[in-house]
């Protein structure tokens, strides 16, 4: 008579393993394939998540002056509209606003400079004629100060002509948002705090101020 081993292993387990050993011996329908892939796609297993937008403070922004009804879709801050290239731009040092279309600056030896801006004209605050200054240049310069108060560096655009017949300095002033750069020129003018004039042969922007005219 033969020997005969006897298996310690369960009939049932034995059982179990012939079936799944002869369930994956056997082809995989094509169907059942192309469902599976389907799936994966669909729920993105196959694709990389998405990376989450990362949004950069910058300490040199006029943006805290601004409230959220200021920014609308590609809408800029005031409703202005003018952009520029920032390779003309000058960087500069912001030391203080005088009033509504001047404020004092150091140019990059560090020498003090008193910057008119060009292209319009804000009612008087300081003017050594006391009854000459009013309430809405007193308003205008206020809100120049107000505009300018957490800016460290604002950028200078030059026209033709640099200088004004009391030396100062003409240029676009405009400031950096943290996502472009605005002009504070046209700020004043779209604020009301301003009116546009043309004064030759600074006329780069005219075309643009003129829809500011009252």
């Amino acid at each position: 008579m033969k020997n005969v081993i006897k298996s310690d292993i369960p009939r049932s387990f034995s059982n179990s393993k012939t079936f799944f050993v002869r369930f994956f011996e056997r082809p995989i329908p094509s169907s059942l394939v192309v469902l599976v892939l389907s799936l994966g796609f669909l729920t993105g297993c196959f694709f990389d998540k998405p990376q989450q937008p990362i949004y950069v403070e910058t300490s040199n922004t006029a943006a805290s002056v601004y409230s959220e009804n200021d920014f609308g879709g590609d809408e800029l801050p005031f409703g202005v509209k003018l952009q520029v290239n920032p390779s003309v731009l000058i960087p500069v040092e912001l030391e203080r606003v005088v009033d509504g279309d001047t404020i004092i600056i150091h140019d990059a030896n560090g020498k003090q400079v008193r910057v008119r801006l060009t292209g319009i004209d804000a009612p008087e605050s300081v003017h050594e004629d006391e009854s000459k200054n009013t309430d809405e240049g007193r308003e205008a310069s206020k809100f120049l100060q107000e505009l300018l108060a957490n800016v460290d560096t604002v950028y200078l655009e030059m026209d033709v002509e640099e200088k004004d017949q009391y030396d100062r300095t003409l240029a676009y002033v405009w400031i950096d948002t943290g996502s472009t750069y605005i002009m504070v020129n046209e700020i004043m003018l779209a604020t009301g705090h301003a009116k546009p004039v043309y004064i030759k042969p600074n006329l780069k922007y005219a075309d643009d101020f003129r829809k500011y005219e009252s």
